[in-house]
C-alpha cells in the first residue's frame, strides 16, 4: 500500500484487482450499460462521461471511507485483460461491516473468476481491513451470483419479500454474510 493511493492491488493465482483507471472507461462503461450485465444493479451508467467521471471521483477516494463504494478493475494476471469489476462498500464511520459486489463481464463469465474474486475481496476486508462481517445484498433471482456466493461459504442471513423498489416493482432481497471467525475457518 502507498501512501499516495491507500491501497495495494490484490492480487490472487490469476487475477488482481486494482483501481479503476482512465483506459477502464470504454470497457467499462459497454457492460455496465448492457441490459445482460445491468440487470439487477442499480447503477445503469447513461454516457461515457458519466463513467469517466465516476473513475475520477475513484482515483481520490481511500479505502474504508464511510458511506462510500471503492470500486476495482478485476483483471487477468497475465494478459492484464479487464474481466469485471467489483466493489467494497464501506457504512458508517468506525463500522466493524461491509458489503461486496461483483460484475464479471459475460465473455468470462462460467470460469470460476467471481469465486475467486469474491474470496480475494473478503481476505481483504477481514485480513487488511478488520472487518468484523462482510455481506452481499443480491436478487435471489440472480441465480449465478446466489451460486457463487454459497460456494465460497457465505450464509443466507435473511430473506426480505417485496422490499426493495426497482425498476419499477417491489423485488425480493436477500442477505448473505460472513464473520471474521467464519472466514478463518475456511481459510
Amino acid at each position: 500500500m502507498t501512501k499516495e493511493t491507500g491501497f495495494k492491488d490484490i492480487v490472487t493465482q490469476r487475477l488482481y484487482l486494482r483501481r479503476l483507471q482512465s483506459i477502464d472507461a470504454e470497457t467499462f462503461y459497454i457492460h455496465r450499460s448492457d441490459p445482460q450485465v445491468n440487470k439487477y444493479q442499480c447503477w445503469r451508467p447513461l454516457s461515457i462521461e458519466e463513467i469517466h467521471a465516476f473513475i475520477n471521483r475513484q482515483k481520490e477516494l481511500l479505502p474504508d471511507t464511510p458511506d462510500t463504494w471503492f470500486q476495482l478493475a478485476i483483471c487477468d494476471s497475465q494478459s492484464g485483460t479487464m474481466l469485471g469489476d467489483c466493489g467494497l462498500h464501506f457504512l458508517d464511520k468506525n463500522s466493524y461491516q461491509a458489503e461486496i459486489g461483483f460484475t464479471i463481464y459475460p465473455p468470462y463469465q462460467g470460469h470460476g473468476y467471481a469465486a475467486e474474486t469474491v474470496k480475494a475481496m473478503m481476505g481483504y476486508l477481514f485480513s487488511e481491513l478488520g472487518k468484523h462481517r462482510v455481506f452481499a445484498d443480491v436478487d435471489p433471482r440472480n441465480t449465478p451470483s446466489v451460486r457463487v456466493l454459497e460456494r465460497v461459504g457465505l450464509r443466507k442471513e435473511a430473506h426480505f419479500r417485496k422490499s426493495f423498489w426497482f425498476d419499477n416493482e417491489w423485488v425480493d432481497d436477500v442477505i448473505y454474510a460472513l464473520l471474521a471467525e467464519e472466514w478463518l475457518k475456511k481459510v
